[in-house]
């Protein structure tokens, strides 16, 4: 299974196809096994690298919060490029994963072809309350560890509807217990809690020349304004909204996921 060494630290990724390429980042306490349906789907046509954030998966896991920060997380996508020889690529991420693929495209918008955020801008409608819950997560696991951590998560109205689902319910409590507490805590206080709101990139947003496709589950209210505010200050941004109830648009929608994502990168392969 590949590792790469990125800014430091080592991280697992998982490649498969030949083509364009793309590149997926997970959300917070996920894996790049979340992204399975999307390679499966697209690796006759493309060239598709998902991988594990540090302190997630089989990546390596820091528990010192210094050693994450949402640039630092732009900076490890920058690298998993660089060490793959991937010039520019289609990027894509979920929640986390999907602020961390819009930073990289407004810090680096030459090396992309197209952007896919999934589910994102969680936190950016209030702020105060933001910052006080995901401290009091981040203490939950470091203190009690992950089963904690998720009974706290479920009780977020996208990631407990998640939970009716007995597949989707298994699949993600499998990738967020197999993580390291001090990690996700050291995340969440340096990634989460300290992010920019989606709001406060408007000024960049406005200038942003790639083409986006941004999506979201309709009943995923956290992300609903965010996801519109960002199809709206794009100029070249699109907004594909898939009837699902909760956060993980893909996995519990996966037809009409991959058929919009599909749609946009056919565009994409047009104009070239």
């Amino acid at each position: 299974m590949p590792d790469v060494t990125v800014n430091g630290v080592r991280i697992h990724y998982e490649e498969r196809g030949s083509g364009t390429a793309m590149v997926w980042a997970h959300g917070l306490g996920g894996s790049w096994h979340g992204w399975e349906k999307v390679i499966n789907f697209f690796q006759d046509r493309y060239r598709v690298v998902a991988y594990d954030a540090r302190g997630h998966g089989s990546s390596e896991k820091p528990d010192r919060p210094e050693a994450y920060s949402q640039d630092i997380m732009v900076e490890d996508m920058r690298g998993i490029m660089d060490a793959l020889d991937i010039n520019k690529a289609i990027v894509g991420g979920h929640s986390m994963g999907a602020n961390v693929a819009l930073n990289f495209a407004l810090s680096y918008p030459e090396r992309c072809a197209g952007l896919i955020p999934v589910g994102i801008g969680s936190g950016s409608s209030d702020r105060e309350w933001w910052w006080e819950w995901w401290g009091k997560l981040a203490d939950v696991a470091d203190r009690e560890g992950m089963e904690a951590f998720l009974e706290e998560m479920k009780k977020l109205p996208a990631w407990g509807s998640a939970f009716s689902d007995p597949v989707l319910a298994e699949q993600i409590t499998g990738a967020v217990l197999s993580n390291a507490p001090k990690a996700i805590a050291a995340v969440i206080r340096g990634v989460q809690r300290e992010r920019p709101s989606i709001f406060e990139l408007a000024p960049k947003l406005e200038k942003l020349s790639v083409e986006t496709l941004v999506v979201m589950s309709d009943g995923d209210a956290p992300v609903v304004e965010c996801s519109r505010f960002l199809a709206e200050h794009i100029p070249q941004a699109t907004l594909a909204t898939i009837p699902a109830r909760s956060h993980w648009t893909f996995d519990e929608s996966p037809e009409q996921f991959l058929q919009a994502v599909d749609r946009f990168v056919k565009t994409l392969r047009k104009e070239k």
